[in-house]
């Protein structure tokens, strides 16, 4: 069985598009590697405790339960509305507040951590001939956001409990306080694998330092292997030659984007290029992306109305498949495209896209515009082109044509 793991978010605000990136893809690679007949295991976390969830509910004079409950919500809806298939486990921090004291406490007792007054600290020195083995950074380099914490033994020994008098607080083994952002999701994969090694974590490309590094050096503490034998780093998604940011104000919400395009223009989109890279976002882009799947919307309708049955080539569907399950995507965006310029070819295609969860192969079309097409086709057939025009023009209009 494969075991996978996906940092998630921290649910303090909408996401944006760019944050759906590894979402989307770590669903097109399970869909394709599950049809494949691979075994996998996804768990995904959710950050319902954190400094920027606390700050948000004095802002809006609101319980930090109350916001995180609202924006967890907003974004598991976003399964639904972008037809993404529900990790395996969905784990939030504050359902799990026993499992990270017994890590953490795990941590202490192999001689990984120590605990000074209400704080707990990871001691990197102990593991410096390890540590930046994923990012490739060095100690030195490390950002210390919490240098104002006294008692550590080093500058860059990061928090796993943080004293605190900010914000709700819990009566941990340790003291008042809440847990270290970078021990939650170690801790999660320590339990839901038992401390085997992750075949794929995934993440944005800004975590790789600290967060991955940080990650990594607890699970190495405790078990003298890294967390996972393979990484997913996801490239930005830029928008209009510029990183997605509040203060540049130039975020696209997944409410907006759903407003004017649909779930798979994004879905499409991310078969455009490889994971890693970052894709600079335009309206062009956009339009583009929803005049492709616009028109494959209308070789979905073409085959139901005009009931083509040509068989699937099963070994193109799997040739493809493969390429998206071994994360090849500009390789099966090719061949998909491929498959859309012969009739013989539109079953095919229906099912690769089937496979790979793409909506619009739900999309069904009701008996009146059946009687329209028929109409249509029997206007033309007539040589009636006035009357013909008229119907052409409905169902172009409801992109049937």
């Amino acid at each position: 069985m494969k075991r996978y793991y996906l940092c998630g978010p921290t649910v303090y605000n909408y996401p944006h598009i760019g944050n759906l990136r590894p979402t989307i893809t770590f669903d097109l690679m399970i869909r394709a590697q599950r049809y494949l007949g691979e075994e996998v295991f996804y768990l995904h976390n959710i950050t319902d405790i954190d400094d920027k969830i606390i700050n948000k509910a004095k802002q809006e004079n609101k319980t930090e339960k109350e916001i995180s409950e609202f924006f967890e919500n907003y974004y598991l809806d976003l399964f639904d509305k972008f037809n993404i298939e529900k990790p395996t486990k969905v784990i939030r921090v504050t359902d799990s507040l026993q499992d990270m004291y017994d890590y953490i406490q795990d941590l202490i007792n192999s001689g990984s951590a120590y605990q000074v007054g209400g704080n707990v600290f990871f001691d990197i020195e102990k593991f410096k001939d390890h540590y930046g083995s994923i990012s490739h950074q060095k100690l030195e380099n490390l950002l210390q956001d919490e240098d104002g914490i006294l008692g550590k033994k080093h500058p860059y020994d990061f928090t796993l409990w943080k004293d605190t008098t900010d914000g709700i607080k819990y009566n941990s083994p340790f003291g008042l306080g809440r847990p270290g952002w970078h021990t939650e999701c170690s801790c999660f994969i320590n339990k839901y694998f038992e401390g085997k090694q992750l075949d794929i974590h995934g993440g944005g490309i800004d975590l790789i330092f600290p967060h991955h590094e940080n990650e990594n050096i607890q699970h190495y503490a405790l078990h003298n292997e890294d967390i996972s034998s393979g990484w997913m780093h996801f490239g930005t998604l830029n928008y209009k030659s510029q990183k997605m940011s509040k203060s540049i104000g130039n975020i696209i919400y997944p409410h907006d984007f759903l407003a004017k395009y649909n779930s798979d223009t994004y879905k499409l989109l991310m078969l455009t290029t490889s994971y890693s890279k970052p894709i600079n976002l335009t309206d062009e882009l956009f339009e583009v992306n929803y005049a492709q799947v616009t028109k494959f919307k209308q070789i979905n309708s073409k085959v139901i109305l005009e009931s083509i049955n040509n068989d699937v080539n099963n070994e193109t569907v799997k040739r493809i498949i493969q390429f998206v399950a071994e994360l090849e995507f500009s390789k099966a965006y090719a061949e998909i495209i491929k498959l859309t310029k012969k009739s013989e070819d539109y079953n095919t295609f229906l099912r690769v896209m089937e496979i790979l969860g793409f909506s619009f192969v739900k999309e069904t079309i009701s008996e009146e515009d059946k009687k329209i097409y028929a109409s249509w086709k029997k206007e033309v057939a007539n040589k009636n082109y006035e009357q013909a025009d008229k119907l052409r023009n409905i169902l172009k209009d409801k992109e049937l044509i």
